[in-house]
């Protein structure tokens, strides 16, 4: 008697076992798969039958004769696999059922249950880096008690630590904590995960300096200012985005700020030049492209040295993210074209002294007097007679820890003085010298006839009666 109670409480406990839902957790807009368990027989005869909680019409089903068909008004993205199992994409709220998987195959009849339950992870806006972030693995109550992991995203350069609670806190986030989050479950030998994406906002580079060169012709030079991660504007919109713009100060000179670009958010997110800013930004160069808030297409001049703060304001917080430009130029005393036997300053320089970590090196491609120079290099070059083997190209390199940071290159022209040159010298001379002379006699002929006339003014001459002689006539006395 005892022997029967035990083999029908083992019986009775069996069926409970059997009739106890197969426990998944899945998240809406993601991917569940529910197992089918292989009978024995010819896999082409087995009928496969799903069902969703008590409808006794199949959702999904598949018939050796007709192939695989569905219910006409199915309200689920149910598909089955190659193996008849059913694959459910995307999870919808009206899937969280019981699920049955019927099977016949001639009088073997089998039969498996699923229940589906929630986890879900409610959306967080974009934050701004330094400010808290909080991330929640909510679960709906079952028979199972899953363990939860939180595994952060893995950015380069970054290392986080998993968290094994339902909720996690971080006080400071930085672009680290940006990227995917993935909340972990295990339960009954099974995995699911559910996932949701964090949004760091933060520029790439909070400061940085670009180097280039200022050549006789014409180069541009672009100004970068990007956010470390792809954040859609529609996300910036919905976290705060206030407003955005660049401004430039000058390295030398009358440092005060201008105003260069201002970011307009409607009806398209673009950059406008504001009203009385003075332009160096060419219109084609405002475009926007995703995450990228860069100045392109800079014309390089020395005119452009100087700082460029760009500006993102979210909320009442505002993120910069500054540029420094440094223009090297390299210039000859005597332009590009110089005589041979002339003195020639050669001056390579950022427009103002260096700091002590930069270096200037010269080179010349056929030049010799380089080669005497001592390192480190002066930003000053005086060549007291050029020869015509100093001419070619003259290339300065700016140098920064002994890394190549820009170059500035001035071709070199030598050529001899020509000899038209002084016989023109000499014509003109000899004309001048001719011109002298001549204006020397002209002048001596004209004082020679002045004296002579002087001369003669002072001779008299009267007329006088003698009435001894009785002669009439002119006496000189």
């Amino acid at each position: 008697m005892m022997l029967c109670w035990i083999l029908i409480s083992l019986f009775v406990g069996f069926l409970d076992a059997q009739e106890k839902p197969i426990v998944i957790y899945a998240q809406i807009g993601g991917t569940v798969t529910l197992q089918r368990v292989k009978l024995e027989g010819n896999e082409n005869n087995i009928y496969v039958n799903w069902y969703r909680g008590s409808e006794s019409t199949p959702t999904i089903m598949k018939n050796p004769q007709s192939g695989i068909q569905r219910a006409k008004e199915m309200k689920t993205h149910a598909e089955l696999l190659s193996d008849f199992s059913l694959q459910i994409s995307p999870v919808q709220y009206s899937d969280y059922e019981i699920w049955r998987c019927v099977q016949h195959f001639l009088t073997q009849t089998s039969e498996k249950t699923y229940k589906l339950y929630n986890v879900t992870i409610p959306k967080v806006p974009a934050v701004v880096a330094g400010e808290p972030l909080t991330l929640q693995c909510q679960i709906d109550y079952s028979p199972l008690t899953p363990k939860v992991t939180w595994i952060p995203p893995q950015n380069s350069g970054c290392v986080l630590s998993q968290y094994n609670t339902k909720t996690v806190t971080i006080s400071d986030v930085s672009r680290c904590h940006s990227g995917v989050w993935t909340c972990k479950l295990v339960y009954d030998k099974r995995e699911t995960e559910a996932k949701t994406t964090v949004f760091v906002i933060e520029f790439s580079n909070v400061t940085s300096t670009v180097y280039t060169s200022s050549p006789f012709s014409s180069a541009t030079v672009d100004i970068p200012c990007s956010l470390s991660s792809n954040i859609p504007w529609s996300i910036l919109k919905e976290s705060g985005l206030r407003s955005g713009s660049w401004s430039f100060t000058p390295l030398s000179g009358a440092k005060s700020t201008q105003s260069l670009l201002d970011l307009r958010l409607d009806p398209v997110v673009s950059w406008r030049i504001p009203q009385g800013a003075n332009n160096t930004v060419k219109a084609e160069e405002r475009k926007l492209k995703d995450q990228d808030l860069s100045i392109g297409n800079l014309p390089v001049s020395e005119n452009v040295r100087g700082v460029y703060t760009c500006n993102l304001k979210i909320k009442t917080k505002t993120l910069s993210s500054r540029v420094k430009l440094e223009v090297l130029k390299v210039s000859s005393s005597g332009g590009p074209r110089v005589f041979e036997g002339q003195t020639v300053n050669l001056t390579c320089t950022l427009g103002r002294q260096h700091s002590p970590d930069l270096e200037v090196k010269w080179s010349c491609s056929s030049c010799s007097f380089v080669s005497s120079l001592k390192s480190p290099h002066p930003t000053f070059l005086s060549i007291p007679e050029v020869k015509l083997k100093d001419g070619g190209k003259w290339t300065c390199e700016l140098l920064g820890n002994g890394t190549k940071l820009t170059s500035a290159v001035l071709s070199l022209r030598i050529v001899k003085a020509p000899v038209d040159i002084w016989l023109c010298v000499a014509i003109s001379g000899g004309v001048v010298g001719f011109i002298l002379l001549l204006v020397i006699i002209i002048i001596c002929i004209r004082r020679h006839r002045q004296m002579m006339m002087y001369r003669r003014r002072k001779t008299k001459f009267c007329c006088c009666n003698n009435p001894q002689q009785n002669q009439k006539g002119f006496y000189k006395t």
